[in-house]
Parts: structure tokens; sequence; C-alpha cells
């Protein structure tokens, strides 16, 4: 089987802390908006999707916000501010006389419907699809020679999310189920940890020393919630 670049990304990222897909994520992201700023600001296709969108989602906007790029950043929401003022410019917004067919209520509705999004953010877009070639890789070579299951099981595992993200792309019946074992292992080796926290903070077995369990409740919030990211 011909192997991927996205494969050999998620060999390394199992050999490292935490759910490997959230990892590999965080950096395609960062290379997607330092991309924005220093190669695609005046992207015709960009800037219209940028409008579309309305600018990036909090988490995205902010991303780029944290690279310092105002001249990029100010270039791009100028488009989207324009595409606003068009749209609450419009005849039908503007002109007391229609307001009367729907009423004030409905006007209000139109107007805030002209000024939302119209497609989701284009960062999401492509994080999504990246996301989606993880979850296949992932898939297509868990098992075989020179899979990546030994690897897995060594491994953080996947936070809720990813995992299930795979689970709903997976075909074959065998990877399935060493996925679901695989998972459910480091799971409850997780819970035992926080069972293990929980203990040594009583009382009674509080002068215990503190192994690996200490941090088991960060790595839970991981889990759960994915891996948080710094920058």
């Amino acid at each position: 089987m011909a192997r991927t670049k996205t494969f050999y990304d998620l060999r390394d990222a199992f050999a490292l802390p935490g759910c490997p897909i959230c990892r590999l994520k965080a950096e395609f992201t960062d290379r997607l908006l330092e991309g924005i700023i220093y190669e695609q600001v005046n992207d015709p296709g960009l800037r219209t999707k940028f409008r579309q969108a309305r600018g990036l989602c909090p988490e995205h906007a902010w991303g780029l916000a944290r690279r310092g790029a105002a001249l990029g950043i100010a270039i791009l929401t100028r488009d989207v501010f324009r595409e606003l003022e068009r749209e609450m410019s419009r005849p039908q917004i503007l002109f007391r006389s229609l307001w009367s067919r729907h009423g004030i209520s409905g006007r209000a509705r139109e107007v805030a419907a002209r000024l939302l999004p119209r497609r989701v953010c284009p960062v999401c877009e492509h994080v999504q699809e990246f996301e989606q070639a993880c979850y296949d890789s992932l898939g297509e070579n868990l098992l075989g020679e020179d899979g990546l299951l030994g690897l897995y099981r060594a491994s953080d595992g996947l936070c809720l999310q990813h995992f299930c993200g795979v689970l709903a792309r997976v075909h074959e019946g065998r990877v399935l189920e060493e996925l679901v074992a695989v998972q459910r292992e480091l799971w409850e080796k997780l819970e035992a940890e926080l069972s293990e926290l929980i203990r040594k903070n009583d009382y009674r077995f509080c002068g215990e020393p503190m192994g690996v369990e200490a941090v088991s409740w960060l790595r839970a919030l991981a889990v759960l919630a994915g891996e948080r990211r710094e920058g």
C-alpha cells in the first residue's frame, strides 16, 4: 500500500503526548493562517470567501490576530465591512414605505439575515477537510505490516471528538474492533489514574507521592475537550 504524507505525519504524532490528530490539526491550522497573512491577502478567491463568511470564526480570527499582521487583517476586514454596508444600503432596508408589508420585526429579521455569514469560516472548511484526511489515513493504515496499531496502543490515544470522527469513516469490521478495543484500554487506564489521583487527595493517603496520575486531570480534559492550543 502506498503511504501518504498524512500516514507519516500520524506515525510521528503518535509518538508524542496527547491526541495525534489534535496535534496535526493545530500545526495545519498554523500553516494555514500563516499562508493567509503572508501569501493570500490579495487573492481574489480568498477575499470572496472572507466576505461571504463575514470574516473568520472567533478561534481563527484571534489566531490570525496573534500573528500581529495588522495590514493584512485591515485589508481583509475592510472588505467585509464594505460588504455589510452594501447590504444595509439596499432600498428595501432604507425606505420606510416598504416596512409596512411585513412589519418592523419582519424587516429587522430580513436585515439580520442579510448580514449573517453566507458560508462557513474558510479556515474551518480547510481544517475539516484535513481532519477527514487524517481519519481516512488512520483507518486505512491501522492494520497490516508497519500499520499504526502498535503506535496507537502505546500512545495517549485520540480525543473523544477525533475518535468519533475516525469511527464515522471506518468501513472494515476488524478495523472497527481494533479501534474500539485499543481506545477503550487507553481510557480505562486514564480512568484508573483519575481514581488514584482522587484517592491520594484523601487525607488518609495524602502523604503518598504522586506519579503519572498527578496530571491525569489535564489529560482527561484534553480527551473530552480536545488539546489546548497555545498561541
